[in-house]
């Protein structure tokens, strides 16, 4: 989704949240402020366009830096990414658009909904940063993430990459200063 995109939808939302509030909007119609809205996505900027992939991953196991009997090393993260020429920023060679579900380091279902850049450093290895909200950490591991004082935080989360060919990848993932998480994908 394009920065343009997410703005119209996000001025969308908010100006229907206005008119559902107004007690003067006569039912069926829209207030004037989004009556010049497109009802559908432009056609020069679908969701899924030409050349973008699709990008599967699996998590075998997490290193944490200190020892605590509650850690759980086997997290279960499935990630779905979507892979595009668009939209790039800061010399990447593509962005991302992904969601994640796993379990935490405390056991509890998380999830994670990012995007973010990929660099291609040469033929084997890749870097890539991703940010958006994470959610999952609760009851008396809510303060073991920064942020997290509704159960949602900001994360901002690096990793590299090794090419397995010219689709599989193993991925290093860096979760703060906290652990290493250890990732195979495939991208189709």
């Amino acid at each position: 989704m394009s920065l343009t995109r997410l703005a119209a939808v996000s001025v969308a939302a908010v100006a229907l949240s206005g008119a559902a509030s107004s007690q003067s909007v006569p039912t069926g119609t829209l207030p004037a402020s989004t009556a010049a809205m497109p009802s559908s996505p432009a056609p020069d900027d679908p969701w899924w366009r030409p050349g973008d992939r699709l990008f599967v991953g699996y998590s075998l196991y997490t290193l944490h830096r200190n020892h605590n009997p509650e850690h759980v090393n086997r997290n279960h993260l499935v990630t779905l990414e979507i892979h595009s020429d668009f939209d790039r920023v800061w010399g990447a060679d593509k962005t991302l658009f992904g969601v994640s579900t796993f379990r935490n380091s405390f056991g509890q279902q998380s999830a994670y909904i990012y995007w973010g850049q990929r660099w291609e450093l040469n033929d084997w290895f890749y870097a890539k940063v991703t940010a958006g909200p994470l959610w999952g950490y609760r009851g008396k591991y809510r303060d073991k993430i920064p942020f997290n004082k509704f159960g949602v935080a900001p994360a901002i989360i690096p990793s590299l990459g090794f090419k397995l060919g010219s689709e599989a990848s193993a991925e290093v993932i860096m979760l703060g200063t906290y652990a290493l998480m250890f990732a195979v994908g495939y991208r189709f």
